[in-house]
């Protein structure tokens, strides 16, 4: 059963450059780790200062060996300084996944 991790984050005006910075690194580092099916970082489009983490595991002990990890450890202090408030974390357990066909007009190309 997938497992789907849903960060808000609150950076500090002023700092987003560097914020931007550690969320990069931390996607790509977070994406690299074993039983991780998708790392994602969003900036809000109504308060730049504002982002959205998003990772989906295997399953929980892949998650949880993340959060155990030395490298979300540091990516925790290097968070200090950076943010307005604390972040708030959601974890969903996900029993199916289902990718809906496009309901977009069709192209008449494609109807042979």
């Amino acid at each position: 059963m997938a497992i789907v991790a849903v960060a808000d984050m609150h950076g500090l005006a002023g700092r987003r450059t560097e914020l931007v910075e550690l969320l990069r690194e931390h996607e790509r580092a977070t994406a690299g780790q074993a039983g991780c099916l998708r790392s994602s970082v969003a900036a809000s489009v109504v308060d730049e200062d504002d982002f959205v983490l998003v990772s989906e595991w295997r399953d929980q002990a892949s998650l949880d060996a993340h959060y155990a990890s030395p490298a979300f450890a540091a990516f925790q202090r290097a968070l200090h300084g950076l943010l307005a408030r604390p972040s708030e974390l959601a974890i969903h357990t996900v029993s199916a996944t289902v990718r809906p066909q496009p309901s977009g007009l069709l192209d008449p190309r494609d109807a042979d």
